[in-house]
């Protein structure tokens, strides 16, 4: 499924990049074609993804309408509880979860972007490894609208909304400080900042803070188990991967960096959405690895996804079809890398993610482990 899903949005983001007219014909055909997939994708699987069994056993016991529960926000809870009193079907939850993300994120994406489908397959690539996480994701659907108030400089507009993301996921707390990035923020200072998150990271100093923040974040899972998960990330990552990984999201940055005077139309949009993806990276540095290494596991999905919005830029970069094509190629190559390293990242002997398992998909497979 994974590969399919990579592929087929690939198909449309090549058509975008080197037939721009066709896709300005069929664009809402296209836009529409992405949507339905992504909405079975997420709200017709079953036993696939993180918290699986949380949820669901939540789901089955819970009999009213709520907003009160010890660990799911209130938001959350009312959306919930109101499915269940009105359809009983955790199917049904899932199908309005996934109509809600995606709506809120294609228009975000077709709003902020020229390249909406290329940022589409970007965008797939980012949050798959997160399928699952039901409270944060619908955080990160109104986050997605904050957005573009923020780009719009409408600043309490997007506080407000974050507020009300609150009300879903605590993590929307680390959406926030995006209100300092409005300026432009020049390259050397970037730079200098990615050294000095290089030193402190290595200097291991983050180690001996409290980890307050953690079971701030953590306490919401109630099996604890994801806490462990993300509390002990740091006794997996090796010298090598944390290596790679951190060379992989230079890489971009670096390429933007480097050749930013051959980038296309840098409005004041660019520099916010290159504010906040150099701070994503700066902040992945500092934590990965560390006791804090939840804020990078959930705080930083955030500011990841500025990533799709920045690697359409480096496409205008390349005037000629074989530049654009080797990055084409590039991209759908770090697609599938950084897919295979999200699932990864639950351990060797977790299948939370592979295969696919869905209502029509693999539906004899036997789960190894849901929760």
């Amino acid at each position: 499924m994974y590969i399919f899903a990579v592929l087929f949005l690939a198909t449309f983001a090549f058509l975008e990049v080197f037939n721009k007219e066709i896709v300005e014909k069929y664009k809402m055909v296209f836009a529409f074609a992405c949507y339905a997939f992504l909405i079975f994708h997420d709200g017709f699987r079953w036993e696939t993804g993180t918290d699986w069994d949380v949820y669901l056993n939540y789901f089955d016991s819970s009999n009213t309408i709520s907003v009160e529960h010890d660990s799911f926000e209130p938001g959350f809870m009312l959306l919930f509880s109101s499915i269940k009193v009105l359809f009983d079907d955790y199917s049904v939850y899932l199908i309005v979860h996934a109509i809600l993300f995606y709506t809120a994120f294609f228009y975000a994406i077709f709003k902020i972007t020229d390249y909406p489908f290329v940022a589409l397959l970007v965008f797939y690539m980012i949050i798959v490894p997160y399928m699952g996480m039901n409270r944060q994701f619908l955080a990160m659907a109104i986050y997605a609208i904050a957005l573009i108030f923020l780009l719009d400089n409408k600043k309490w507009g997007f506080f407000l909304l974050i507020l009300l993301a609150l009300l879903f996921h605590r993590t929307a707390i680390f959406a926030i400080p995006l209100l300092l990035f409005q300026f432009n923020i020049s390259k050397k200072y970037i730079v200098i900042g990615l050294f000095l998150c290089l030193i402190i990271s290595a200097s291991g100093v983050l180690n001996a803070l409290s980890l307050a923040i953690s079971l701030y974040i953590g306490s919401d899972d109630t099996t604890g188990k994801k806490l462990d998960v993300y509390l002990n990330d740091n006794e997996r990552l090796s010298i090598i991967s944390t290596t790679l990984s951190l060379v992989k999201k230079l890489f971009w940055l670096s390429v933007i960096l480097i050749f930013e005077p051959l980038i296309d139309n840098k409005t004041r949009t660019y520099y916010i959405l290159r504010n906040i993806y150099a701070v994503s990276i700066m902040i992945y540095i500092l934590f990965n690895g560390s006791a804090l290494q939840i804020v990078v596991s959930r705080g930083l999905l955030y500011y990841n996804v500025t990533e799709m919005f920045m690697i359409p830029y480096v496409l205008t970069i390349f005037r000629q079809n074989y530049g654009k094509l080797l990055i084409m190629f590039v991209l759908i190559a770090y697609c599938f890398i950084n897919i295979y390293k999200g699932f990864s990242n639950y351990g060797e002997n977790t299948d939370y993610f592979t295969p696919y398992k869905g209502l029509f998909i693999n539906t004899d497979y036997v789960r190894q482990n849901t929760d």
